[in-house]
């Protein structure tokens, strides 16, 4: 990161801290105090320094506010699907610990995978954003809490299909369209009635037509899609993004944030217009 991005993250950093946790929906079992929100953000922001991440600690911050919304009574756990060198990871431990959640961490930590056909992705890609199980662990030991982790190593698609437990939030960014059908197909039927699913792929238009397609939700989970918010340029947390992909624009310009939808959520139009006629 550039002098100015840093500058530029550091300046914004409270005023994005108090405008995502300004939430009135937070439950109150969570005893989210202003000073237990401030601790919090700079916490959150201080460990996205240390561990590199694909994303920001602004999208750290907007789960985080999804999860403190999440009633205690609801049961599930928080999953993370592709976690690199585990800069996500530390962080949604953090927060899991909070909310009283466990993580689990699935990915192959060799890497990505071989693209699929249809992927669209040069083979030079496998192996790319590598981080070792031991990198990982050790980053969380040092700034996150461990002890909300669990670790399910292995390729996606041999992984995901023995998912068994209730999930409130899960986030994917896995880079590849095959392996965000894994992650789909598998984990939405495990989302609680409004669990959450973040999506990191949310620059490439093609990649949220996932969450539009009738097709892909009729035929695989024999559900309506739902859509995504924040689709092509992210949610709000503090850029100003217009998409699409910029390369080397100013620090304020770049996507630093995600997408997302829930399982409740309503993706298809049907309207069909009625005919003076009828």
């Amino acid at each position: 990161m550039t002098w100015l991005g840093t500058l530029y993250h550091r300046a914004s950093a409270p005023l994005t801290i108090a405008l995502l946790f300004s939430n009135r929906s937070f439950h109150p079992k969570y005893q989210m105090t202003w000073r237990r929100r401030w601790r919090l953000g700079r916490r959150l922001y201080r460990n996205w320094r240390h561990v590199r991440t694909g994303i920001s600690y602004k999208a750290h911050i907007a789960m985080a506010a999804k999860l403190l919304e999440i009633p205690p009574g609801v049961s599930g756990v928080v999953v993370e699907c592709g976690c690199w060198v585990g800069g996500t990871t530390t962080n949604l431990s953090v927060i899991c610990d909070i909310v009283g959640r466990d993580l689990i961490v699935y990915d192959s930590f060799e890497g990505l995978p071989a693209p699929a056909p249809g992927d669209d992705m040069d083979a030079k890609v496998e192996g790319s954003f590598r981080g070792a199980l031991s990198v990982v662990q050790e980053n969380v030991r040092r700034y996150g809490v461990i002890e909300r982790c669990t670790f399910r190593q292995g390729w996606f698609r041999d992984t995901l299909p023995n998912h068994e437990e209730q999930i409130v939030l899960c986030f994917v960014d896995v880079d590849l369209k095959s392996s965000m059908h894994d992650c789909v197909v598998n984990l939405w039927p495990y989302l609680t009635d409004k669990g959450y699913l973040f999506f990191d792929e949310y620059t490439q238009l093609d990649n949220c037509a996932l969450f539009f397609s009738e097709r892909f939700w009729h035929d695989y989970l024999d559900a309506a899609p739902p859509g995504l918010m924040g689709s092509g340029t992210g949610v709000g947390v503090g850029q100003y993004f217009l998409g699409p992909w910029p390369g080397g624009a100013p620090a304020i310009q770049r996507p630093t944030s995600l997408a997302y939808t829930r399982k409740d959520f309503f993706g298809r139009w049907d309207y069909v217009p009625t005919s003076p006629e009828s």
